[in-house]
């Protein structure tokens, strides 16, 4: 629930802040004292448009914080999980800045956010309703929903939910399947032409290094063959020869090892050497020998290159790649031979499935259709206790027909759903959204909270200017009406009505006057005593005479005896 509010700077707002409570919280005060400051103030933390022009005049900035408690399982916090904001225990803090020079800063327990994160959090914090406001009222998709939640269809709604996804997946898959003949063709013949180009040239992983390996010994023979025989001329020269130069080295070395012990281990290491030179020149004579050059096979080599560097420009810049590309190739082709197989069977199933859908369907409209009964004959009765006995109310039921049947198939049934209203006899309905009277859109709402508290979630609402034209012993029962309602939810009300006030758990009073010359809003939370003085002003007037006090002490404590009878009150 909101549990307090703080404005600084905003319209005639020097500073205040204000705590509200459980249960049913009023505002009251003079026309023209700033009563809706604090609603509008609060749709700012809430992410509602706000401009320079709502800045206090002389000031920089404007900023109102609105903190709430959270129940445990509320659907914020996964909305300020998604946004990876955490939070401290159960207290959520909203603030909005506004600054001259048009700039906005939005904040979620000291995170800063957008301005959409705050709506999306209100919407789930708080239903708002006002003289032309109502989101609840002109969504008739919301209808639906409060339509289902009244009548106990949340399983109903989403066991059709289920098929219907399914139902959508299946006819996607077929559409995919249902290409054209003709282009299933090409892409058939294109597939085949692709298997036999690729399957043709016999590729094997990790021959085109060999290949190129051979290639390049086979263009630099004469080049490899001079290197070769220069080497092994070396090595066995008969003049100068490295080999033929070694010999009595061994000799020279065993003679000085004798001599001196230090030289005796050279011996065997020239050996070793010796030995290894050896190794190196047979290598050299014997490669020599081996080495040819076949100029149909460099010419083998580099058709098999060709063909290899062909098929990368086609379908890949690897033969890793280009086989890669095959495998998919041949799963497309199967694809493609198996689909009028899969088609077939994919008809029965979306057969069976778009039936279990109608069944489930029509089972959901049943329920519907005595939801709407039920729910107009309970509205017809609480709007006429709230003053509007020629009031006629409906739910209206409509099924839109595509170019068959299958047209009624919606995402959220088989009907669409709207609230209608017959304000007066013989005008017929209407929709609720187009009802020019501030305080029927408001006693209506207040009906439906009334009838909808235990199903609709929303934590907090707020009314203003629900006693637009009522007064006497109407105005009680609409404060009868809001405070049973906030015995489900925090309610939060504007009202002009001592009758309506009196039924205050929480009693604000907002106040304008000039202070140091400048005009300024301040909201007062009143005590038991100052509440029977704010309703006497509200039943005379200026008038604070005994008479006034006397009626307003009566009026306080007839609301606190009926509190007291039908359920807990708080004075």
């Amino acid at each position: 629930m909101l549990q307090e509010i703080a404005i600084r700077h905003f319209t005639v707002v020097e500073q205040v802040r204000a705590n509200f409570g459980s249960g049913l919280n009023i505002l009251t005060g003079e026309t023209g004292a700033g009563k809706s400051i604090v609603i509008e103030a609060l749709t700012l933390a809430l992410g509602a448009r706000g401009g320079s022009e709502m800045i206090r005049s002389g000031e920089e900035e404007a900023v109102v914080e609105a903190a709430f408690t959270l129940p445990h399982l509320s659907p914020v916090n996964d909305l300020l999980e998604s946004q990876g904001i955490s939070l401290e225990e159960e207290n959520l803090l909203l603030r909005r800045h506004l600054a001259k020079e048009g700039r906005s800063r939005a904040y979620v327990s000291g995170t800063m956010t957008g301005v959409a994160t705050l709506r999306g959090l209100g919407e789930h914090l708080v239903d708002i309703h006002g003289q032309h406001e109502s989101v609840l009222l002109q969504s008739p998709r919301r209808h639906l929903e409060l339509l289902d939640a009244f009548g106990g269809l949340k399983e109903d709604l989403q066991a059709y939910h289920t098929l219907y996804r399914r139902w959508q997946t299946l006819k996607a898959e077929r559409e995919a399947l249902e290409q054209d003949d003709r282009e299933k063709a090409r892409h058939k013949d294109l597939l085949e032409h692709q298997l036999r180009e690729i399957d043709a040239v016999h590729l094997v992983e990790g021959e085109e290094d060999a290949l190129e390996a051979e290639r390049a010994i086979l263009t630099n023979h004469e080049k490899l063959l001079h290197a070769v025989e220069e080497a092994y001329a070396r090595m066995e020269g008969d003049e100068g020869g490295i080999l033929p130069g070694l010999a009595g080295l061994g000799t020279r070395l065993r003679e000085a090892g004798r001599i001196d012990a230090r030289l005796a281990a050279l011996e065997g290491m020239a050996e070793e050497g010796k030995t290894l030179l050896q190794e190196v020149a047979l290598s050299l004579r014997d490669y020599r020998e081996r080495l040819d050059f076949d100029p149909e096979r460099l010419e083998v080599i580099e058709g098999r290159l060709h063909a290899i560097s062909r098929l990368k420009k086609k379908y890949g810049a690897s033969i890793r790649e280009v086989l890669k590309y095959r495998e998919q190739a041949a799963h497309d082709l199967e694809r493609l031979e198996r689909a009028e197989e899969r088609l077939m069977a994919l008809q029965g199933e979306i057969d069976t499935v778009e039936a279990d859908l109608w069944e489930q369907g029509e089972c959901l409209s049943k329920g519907r259709r005595e939801a709407a009964q039920k729910l107009a004959g309970e509205m017809i009765n609480e709007l006429h206790e709230l003053g509007m006995p020629r009031t006629d109310f409906r739910v209206e039921l409509k099924r839109t027909l595509g170019e068959d049947r299958r047209g009624m198939l919606k995402p959220a049934g088989l009907e669409e759903g709207e609230f209608l209203i017959a304000p007066n006899p013989g005008e017929g309905f209407k929709a609720l959204g187009k009802i020019a009277s501030g305080g029927e859109l408001s006693r209506i709402m207040l009906a439906l909270k009334n009838i909808l508290a235990s199903v609709d979630k929303t934590p907090t609402l707020i009314f203003d200017e629900v006693d637009a034209g009522i007064g006497g012993k109407m105005a009680e029962v609409v404060g009868r009406k809001l405070w049973r309602v906030s015995r489900e939810r925090q309610v939060i009300c504007i009202t002009h009505l001592p009758q309506i006030a009196a039924y205050a758990d929480v009693h604000l009073r907002v106040e304008k006057g000039l202070i140091s010359g400048r005009t300024e809003a301040r909201l007062m939370p009143l005590s038991r005593e100052a509440k029977v003085e704010e309703l006497s002003r509200m039943l005379g007037g200026s008038d604070t005479s005994a008479t006034a006090i006397k009626h307003a002490r009566e009026l306080f404590q007839s609301a606190a005896r009926w509190k007291q009878q039908h359920g807990k009150g708080q004075g």
